[in-house]
C-alpha cells in the first residue's frame, strides 16, 4: 500500500464514522437496559393501580349493600310509624300507604312489605274469625299445630297471587324466622333472618331469600322484659336475594364476582347469592373476604375479579413503551451517524450566525417588552427603546454598566450569586412566578416586574437575553382578587357552620322538647282542661314550625353550592306526582294545559319548585274547593311553567315581598309554614339562570317561571 492509499483509507471522515459506530453500541445496550427496567416498573405500577381500583370497587360495593339495607330499615320504620299513629290501621289504609310509597320504584328488591300480628293460642280462633269477617272466608293460620306463640302475616303488599300464598302464614313455625323475630322483639332493633325459602315462591322459581323485621310495642318500653311483654306485632319485608343484589350491583360492578353467605363460614348451605356460576376464590387475580353486620346478622362477602382492573390504554402502555424505546434507539443511532456529517457544516453556520445577529438586533428593538442583553459578567451590552422608557435611563447610561443597577440595593448581592449559579447551566427560564422581583427606576421608584431569561449563543460566546415586563398593575389586581377570595371563603365557612348548627345542634334539643311534649300529652290525656290541651298543641305546632324553618334554612343555604346530576323527566307526570305528594284536601282539582315534554334536567330542583308552588296555592286558599292549573309553554332556550290558582289572590302591595325570607301573608298559627317556600323557589330558579314572577289581579294568582332546556354544568343544590 502506497502513501496515497494509506491516507485515503484513514481519512478524517472515515475515522469520525468509525468512532461514532464504536461508541453507539454502548449507548444502544444502555438504552435496552433502561427499556427493560422501565417495562418492569410499569408492570408493577399497573398491578398496584389495579389492586387499588379493585379495593375501591369492593368498598363501594359493600357500602352500596349497607346503604340499601339502611334504606330498607327506614321503610320498615315508616310502616311502624303508620301503625302507631292510629288505633286501628285498616287493610285498605296499609295498601294505600304501600302504593304511595312506590317501594318497587324507589326501593327495588322488595318481594313483599307487610305486617305480622303476634298471637297466643287462646287468641288464635278470635283472630281467624275477625279476618274471615273481612271477606276472606277461606282464611286460616298455617301450618297447623300448637305453639306457644304465633306470628301470623295479616297485611302483605302487593297483595298479588304470590303474596296471597303467604297470607295467614305463621312465621314462628320456622326456626330461622322465629330466631330473627325473637331477636327483634328482645332488642327492639331491625333484625335480618337467616337464609329462608320464601312462602311466596313456587317450586319452579324458588330462590334464596331472607326477611327483615322491626317490632311494634304497645306503649313505651325500656327493658327487655317490657319489650317481650308488650310486643304486639312486627313490620317486615321479604326479599329475594337475586332481585336485591341485581338492583344493587346492576352493571356498575360487572367486573366483580360476589358471593354472600349468611354466616362467617362459607358453605353450600349458607350461600345466599352468587353473581356468577364460579364462586370467588383466592386463585383469581384479586380476592377479598370480609364480614359485615347487617341487621344483627353477620354476612360473609367473598369478592374477587378475573380482571386486572386496568384500562385498554394502560394495557397497551407496555407495548408502546417497547415500540417507542426501539424507535428511540433507531433514532439515536441515526442521529449519531449523521452527527459526524453535520460537524463540517458548523463552519458554514458561523457566517449565518453573524448575519442573524444583525437581524436579531432589529427584533430586539421592535419588541414591546423591555429587553436587555448581558454577558457572563452581567454587563449590559444591548438595550431597546422600551427598556429606556420603563426604567427612565438613557441608552448611554445603561450600556457597559452592570445589570445590578436596575435592582434595589438589598437584592444586588443575592442577584449576583443567582446569576453565577445560572451561568453554570444556562437554560430558558421564566421567573414570573416569583413574588420578590422588583426593578429600581432612575427616579428611585420600584416596579413589580416579571423576568424571562433566554441564553443565546453568539459567535463570541453565550449571552443572556432578559425580557422584562411591568406587572405592578397585575400584582395589585391579584392582591385584590386574593382578598376577595379569602372573604368569600370566610363567608362560605360561616355558611357551612350555620348549616351544621341548623341541621345538628339546633335539631337535637328540638327533638328532645318534642319528645317531652309527647310524654306530657300522654300524661295529661285525661285532663279535661281545654287550655292544657290547647297549650300542648301550640307547643307541638311551634316545634314542628321550628323544624320546618331549620330544614328550609339549610336547604336555602345549599342552593347553588352542591352538584346534582340530570335525569330524564316526564314533566306531566312530575306535576301530577307533586300534586298528589302535597296531599290536597278533598275538593281540590289539578288541571294540566299544554304539551308537557320529556327532557333531561335536575329532577330534584324542578320537583322542589312545582311542589312548593302547588302547596302554597292550596295552603293559602280561602275556600274548601279549588282548581290548581299548571300551564306549559315552550320557547327557544327555555320552558315556561305557570302555576295558577283561583284563591283570594295577593294585593299588589305585597307582591314584591312574597319572595322574601320569613314572609307570610297570614299569621303563623293560621297557616303552618316556615316562610321560606317562595324564597327557596326563587333562589332555585335563579341558580339555574331562570326567573320567576307573580301576577295577581283580584282573585287568583299566577306564578310563572322559566326553566332552561339544557342545564349548564355548575354548582347546584
Amino acid at each position: 500500500m502506497d502513501k496515497d492509499e494509506f491516507s485515503k483509507s484513514h481519512s478524517p471522515s472515515n475515522n469520525i464514522y468509525f468512532s461514532v459506530l464504536s461508541s453507539s453500541w454502548l449507548m444502544i445496550v444502555a438504552a435496552l437496559l433502561f427499556m427493560g427496567i422501565s417495562w418492569y416498573v410499569l408492570e408493577q405500577y399497573l398491578r398496584d393501580r389495579g389492586e387499588e381500583r379493585f379495593e375501591n370497587s369492593v368498598q363501594e360495593l359493600t357500602e352500596a349493600v349497607n346503604r340499601r339495607m339502611l334504606a330498607y330499615e327506614q321503610v320498615l320504620r315508616g310502616g311502624v310509624g303508620l301503625l302507631l299513629s292510629s288505633n286501628s290501621v285498616t287493610r285498605k289504609e296499609w295498601q294505600t300507604y304501600v302504593v304511595n310509597a312506590h317501594l318497587s320504584e324507589y326501593y327495588p328488591g322488595f318481594q313483599g312489605f307487610g305486617y305480622a300480628q303476634l298471637l297466643k293460642p287462646d287468641t288464635l280462633d278470635t283472630h281467624v274469625q275477625q279476618v274471615q269477617a273481612e271477606g276472606f272466608k277461606d282464611y286460616k293460620v298455617y301450618p297447623e299445630g300448637v305453639r306457644d306463640q304465633y306470628c301470623v302475616i295479616l297485611y302483605l303488599e302487593p297483595f298479588d297471587w304470590r303474596n296471597q300464598r303467604a297470607f295467614g302464614y305463621d312465621m314462628c313455625s320456622e326456626s330461622n324466622r322465629r330466631k330473627a323475630i325473637e331477636h327483634a322483639i328482645t332488642t327492639g332493633q331491625p333484625t335480618v333472618s337467616g337464609k329462608v325459602a320464601l312462602v311466596q315462591d313456587t317450586p319452579e322459581d324458588a330462590k334464596a331469600g331472607f326477611l327483615m323485621y322491626l317490632p311494634i310495642y304497645q306503649g313505651i318500653v325500656a327493658t327487655e322484659a317490657e319489650r317481650k311483654q308488650q310486643a304486639i306485632g312486627l313490620v317486615y319485608a321479604a326479599f329475594r336475594m337475586d332481585y336485591l343484589m341485581q338492583g344493587i350491583m346492576g352493571d356498575r360492578f360487572s367486573g366483580l364476582k360476589l358471593a354472600i353467605y349468611e354466616s362467617p363460614q362459607a358453605s353450600a348451605d349458607s350461600l345466599m347469592f352468587t353473581s356468577s356460576k364460579v364462586l370467588p376464590n383466592q386463585k383469581d387475580v384479586f380476592y377479598q373476604s370480609q364480614t359485615d353486620l347487617i341487621g344483627g346478622k353477620q354476612w360473609r362477602l367473598d369478592i374477587s375479579s378475573q380482571s386486572r382492573f386496568i384500562s385498554r390504554s394502560e394495557e397497551t402502555q407496555g407495548i408502546w413503551l417497547q415500540f417507542i424505546g426501539c424507535a428511540f434507539i433507531l433514532a439515536l443511532f441515526y442521529s449519531v451517524l449523521i452527527m459526524a456529517r453535520n460537524r463540517y457544516k458548523e463552519s458554514l453556520l458561523t457566517s449565518e450566525l453573524i448575519a442573524n445577529e444583525k437581524r436579531f438586533r432589529l427584533v430586539i428593538e421592535a419588541s414591546p417588552s423591555a429587553l436587555f442583553m448581558v454577558d457572563k459578567a452581567g454587563v449590559i451590552t444591548l438595550v431597546n427603546t422600551h427598556a429606556e422608557r420603563l426604567f427612565g435611563y438613557a441608552r448611554d447610561e445603561l450600556l457597559g454598566r452592570s445589570i445590578n443597577m436596575l435592582l434595589p440595593d438589598a437584592l444586588r448581592d443575592a442577584h449576583q450569586q443567582h446569576m453565577n449559579n445560572y451561568l453554570v447551566q444556562p437554560i430558558a427560564k421564566n421567573m414570573s412566578m416569583r413574588d420578590d422581583l422588583f426593578g429600581c427606576c432612575k427616579d428611585g421608584s420600584r416596579l413589580a416586574i416579571e423576568v424571562g431569561l433566554t441564553p443565546i449563543h453568539f459567535s463570541n460566546g453565550i449571552f443572556i437575553l432578559a425580557t422584562i415586563n411591568n406587572v405592578s398593575e397585575r400584582k395589585r389586581i391579584e392582591v385584590q382578587r386574593a382578598e376577595h377570595m379569602q372573604e368569600l371563603e370566610r363567608i362560605n365557612q360561616e355558611l357551612d357552620r350555620f348549616a351544621y348548627i341548623a341541621s345538628h345542634d339546633l335539631k337535637s334539643p328540638l327533638r328532645g322538647i318534642e319528645q317531652l311534649t309527647s310524654w306530657l300529652a300522654e300524661d295529661l290525656s285525661d285532663n279535661t282542661n281545654e287550655n292544657v290541651q290547647k297549650y300542648l298543641g301550640l307547643i307541638q305546632s311551634r316545634i314542628h314550625r321550628m323544624v320546618l324553618l331549620l330544614d328550609g334554612l339549610l336547604m336555602f343555604s345549599r342552593i347553588g353550592r352542591v352538584d346534582t346530576e340530570t335525569t330524564e323527566v316526564n314533566s306531566r307526570q312530575l306535576a301530577e306526582d307533586m300534586f298528589a305528594l302535597v296531599a290536597p284536601p278533598q275538593g281540590f282539582e289539578l288541571v294540566l294545559k299544554g304539551e308537557f315534554p320529556n327532557f333531561h334536567t335536575v329532577r330534584a330542583l324542578l320537583e322542589l319548585v312545582i311542589r312548593n308552588l302547588i302547596s302554597n296555592a292550596i295552603k293559602h286558599h280561602d275556600l274548601g274547593t279549588g282548581v290548581i292549573t299548571v300551564l306549559f309553554e315552550a320557547a327557544d332556550k327555555h320552558y315556561l311553567f305557570s302555576v295558577i290558582d283561583d284563591g283570594p289572590g295577593i294585593s299588589s302591595a305585597y307582591q314584591n315581598k312574597v319572595f322574601e325570607m320569613f314572609q307570610t301573608l297570614k299569621p303563623r298559627d293560621e297557616v303552618e309554614g316556615s316562610g321560606l317556600g317562595l324564597s327557596l323557589v326563587k333562589k332555585t330558579v335563579e341558580s339555574l339562570g331562570g326567573n320567576i314572577q307573580l301576577k295577581s289581579q283580584g282573585r287568583g294568582c299566577c306564578f310563572y317561571f322559566t326553566w332552561p332546556k339544557k342545564i349548564v354544568k355548575k354548582e347546584l343544590l
